[in-house]
């Protein structure tokens, strides 16, 4: 909330004061929806949410990829919590999910919070819809965090894979694409609060501030993008880092046979690590220009968030002290990394401030994405398809209610 906040103060002017409007609504949503301990009623406070949300992603133009994102993520959601709620006739959300709810539920998370690049929520970066990327991310973090970070190590192994992918396609590409840059973190995060689940806490705080960063990025116009790096490249001592020493250290501890999850595991962590430190070391190359002062202002804010968050005693991620394994070497493990990022970061800017240039997503049907145009009738079907979604997931949520009442939502299990 924090975050979409900051965003609609930030890039918003006097045309957008509906948007902030909106927020508000959207916030209000997600916040009721996450605190509620009861299926349906979480459900309802979900899909207002969403409703707000579709409005925001729908202004100035309409959004239908965004749109069909939103829809179609949360048919999956209520479908999983409907499933399990169905199935073990518990009427409490619930604290971790298998089999076919679990499935759904992470394709509900990967759908809605950005993680797919190219195509979706991404359509919203450079407009007045922006400040809805860190509630389509937080909140599916917050709703559904705990109930997935049990879901075992094989997903976390898939998760670090398809960061790991997405951040060598960002730099292998001589154009550095905001939606691949937003995507990574997203996929990093969701990797290392399966694998461990005390990291939960670090790792959904530093997906925000680093997804709150890519929707700044073109407003900052290369100003303070050295401090993005940090937030970006989960470097220390900000939270990712936090998330990612706590998952080496369950992770070594694992490793070994026949824990071959793990122990492939604890070979993609320092990939990782390298992997930040590198997209750091990129992003601090680029020039600073002419930028919004209060887009500059707001990174400046994410960067001084990012730090406090990541020097916090362990006790205020919910970590124990032991986590992050000795103190000693942690501290070592942290200045390492952090002057390597330093030094990297100096001698890459150095040596090419300027030449690289970061472009938004394209917009064309052709890149995946499916934008407002009156003379594409794709689009009216489109919208009937969202509508026809939207539709089925109200049903579902009734007919959960009328099951509840039927079998009665206080069964000692819920007491």
């Amino acid at each position: 909330m924090a975050c979409a906040w900051l965003l609609a103060g930030a890039l918003g002017n006097d045309r957008t004061l509906g948007s902030a409007a909106i927020v508000g609504l959207a916030s209000s949503g997600v916040l009721l929806a996450t605190l509620n301990d009861w299926v349906v009623p979480a459900l309802v406070l979900w899909l207002g949410s969403s409703v707000a949300l579709a409005a925001l992603v729908s202004q100035d133009e309409l959004r239908v990829g965004a749109l069909l994102a939103i829809g179609v993520s949360d048919l999956a959601l209520v479908g999983a919590l409907a499933l399990h709620a169905l199935d073990e006739r518990v009427w409490t959300l619930p604290e971790s999910l298998r089999g076919i709810p679990l499935a759904i539920a992470l394709a509900s998370l990967v759908i809605r919070s950005g993680a797919v690049p190219l195509m979706g929520v991404w359509e919203t970066l450079d407009s007045p819809a922006v400040p809805a990327l860190p509630l389509l991310l937080g909140g599916p973090l917050a709703l559904l965090g705990v109930p997935l970070s049990g879901s075992g190590p094989w997903v976390a192994v898939a998760a670090l894979v398809a960061a790991l992918g997405l951040c060598c396609a960002a730099l292998m590409l001589r154009e550095l694409r905001l939606p691949l840059l937003g995507s990574w973190p997203v996929w990093l995060s969701l990797g290392l609060l399966v694998a461990a689940p005390g990291a939960l806490q670090p790792a959904a705080l530093a997906a925000l501030l680093a997804v709150t960063m890519v929707a700044l990025w073109t407003a900052t116009r290369g100003v303070a993008h050295a401090a993005g790096g940090f937030l970006l490249g989960f470097l220390p001592p900000t939270a990712g880092w936090v998330a990612i020493v706590a998952t080496a250290v369950l992770a070594f501890d694992r490793a070994g046979n026949p824990s071959v999850a793990w122990s492939l595991i604890a070979g993609l962590l320092p990939l990782t690590v390298a992997a930040g430190v590198a997209l750091a070391a990129r992003l601090a190359r680029q020039g600073a220009r002419d930028s919004d002062v209060p887009a500059t202002v707001a990174v400046g804010a994410l960067f001084v968030a990012g730090l406090c968050t990541g020097v916090a005693p362990p006790s205020v991620h919910g970590l124990a002290r032991d986590t992050l394994g000795d103190f000693d070497r942690v501290l070592a493990l942290n200045g390492a990394v952090l002057l390597l990022a330093l030094v990297v970061g100096a001698i890459s800017y150095v040596r090419g401030a300027g030449k690289t240039e970061f472009v938004t997503l394209d917009v064309e049907a052709s890149a995946a994405t499916l934008v407002y145009s009156e003379d594409r009738a794709d689009t009216a079907v489109m919208v009937g398809v969202f509508a026809l979604v939207a539709l089925g997931t109200l049903a579902v949520v009734i007919y959960l209610a009328i099951e509840g009442l039927s079998y009665g939502f206080l069964p000692p299990s819920n007491l």
